[in-house]
């Protein structure tokens, strides 16, 4: 992204190239006016582009992700999210951002590789140093190097089809909690031809927090953002904007040392009946629900509504039994449950449909048998 000043009928603007996510031009102060107030909208390398005033890192918020040291105004960053959702919404597109590891794809360091997991490494090399390679099915396996690491990394099954129509209806970023060398890598993997991202890839650096996920970086109204992420600790009170998918482990987790892992069996997560697929079903669930439906004004138009209300249907008509064992996570488990639509119970009788035990010894699962 490039930075021009331009001068004309007296009024200064400022023009920016290379992300689609931002206006082309955007009008500041009169040439005359800019002297005696201004607004210190946007600053660039610790600068305001309008009155050439110094300013420091506690202003606004930094957006290096955009172009390195781009800052805007916390009411600058209000008009950015308004305008850019007003624009994707002329175009019935909505806000989707995408978590990266686990998610998108799997790494590993070729250093952590199993033995049973020896033949990737082999598999990758076949077709050239740092290159890519075709296993299993017919699914991406790459060999990278960041910095003195060499990594493996899996894309998960359907992932171009599931990029290439979410496309279609959303404005696409990322957002991760991996630094920005390993991030840009691995886009480019997903984006050879940098159709869906541009340059809104969101980075461990971009954040204050460093485990934390929020929504201030992207430029979109929340009302319009649906995220995607196999961690839902991470985005603290954004949960309602999340859809949470199944964490995809292609290589061997150390802590799950009683089961083999994908690469260890030689075998994949399905392309038709994976989590991509189903993710995909739903946000296309979403934007129908956002779009089509008559009663819905565009006033009061919300993602998160839309979300609560498909969540509503998964476990319509279930009413399940908690068994008798005191698990510390009843109470979440509970209230996920009626969020999707169950009855929920500690009472034995008919009407129980699904019972949830994890003690096989107990009255409940012997009644439930």
């Amino acid at each position: 992204m490039n930075f021009n000043g331009v001068v004309a009928n007296n009024k200064k603007f400022c023009s920016w190239t290379g992300s689609d996510s931002l206006p082309l031009q955007l009008p500041l102060l009169s040439v005359s006016e800019e002297h005696t107030i201004c607004p210190h909208a946007t600053i660039l390398n610790g600068m305001c582009v309008v009155c050439d005033k110094l300013m420091d890192d506690s202003y606004g918020l930094c957006f290096d992700y955009i172009e390195k040291g781009l800052r805007y105004s916390i009411d600058e960053i209000s008009r950015l999210k308004k305008r850019n959702t007003k624009n994707l919404l002329r175009m019935r597109k909505l806000h989707l951002v995408l978590d990266l590891d686990h998610t998108l794809l799997h790494s590993r360091l070729i250093g952590k590789l199993t033995s049973d997991e020896k033949y990737l490494e082999k598999a990758a090399a076949a077709a050239g140093e740092f290159s890519s390679d075709k296993i299993s099915r017919g699914n991406d396996l790459f060999k990278i190097k960041i910095g003195d690491n060499v990594l493996l990394v899996k894309l998960r099954p359907f992932v171009r089809s599931f990029l290439e129509e979410a496309s279609r209806l959303f404005e696409i970023s990322v957002c991760t909690l991996g630094n920005r060398e390993y991030a840009t890598r691995a886009v480019k993997l997903l984006d050879p031809d940098c159709k869906y991202f541009n340059s809104r890839i969101i980075t461990r650096e971009d954040f204050k927090q460093k485990e934390r996920k929020y929504l201030d970086l992207v430029l979109g109204q929340e009302n319009s953002i649906v995220i995607v992420d196999d961690t839902e600790s991470v985005w603290g009170g954004r949960v309602e904007n999340l859809i949470t998918v199944g964490s995809y482990d292609f290589f061997k987790d150390k802590k799950k040392n009683d089961c083999k892992s994908y690469s260890e069996q030689m075998s994949d997560e399905s392309e038709s009946d994976g989590a991509l697929a189903n993710i995909l079903r739903a946000l296309k669930a979403v934007h129908a629900l956002y779009f089509d439906n008559p009663g819905n004004h565009a006033a009061g138009r919300d993602v998160r509504s839309c979300l609560a209300k498909i969540r509503s249907r998964i476990l319509m008509g279930c009413t399940i039994l908690f068994g008798d064992d005191d698990f510390e996570e009843l109470p979440l488990t509970w209230s996920r449950a009626e969020e999707m639509g169950a009855i929920c119970t500690l009472v034995t009788d008919a009407s129980v449909t699904h019972v949830v035990s994890s003690n096989t010894q107990s009255e409940t699962f012997e009644w439930a048998e």
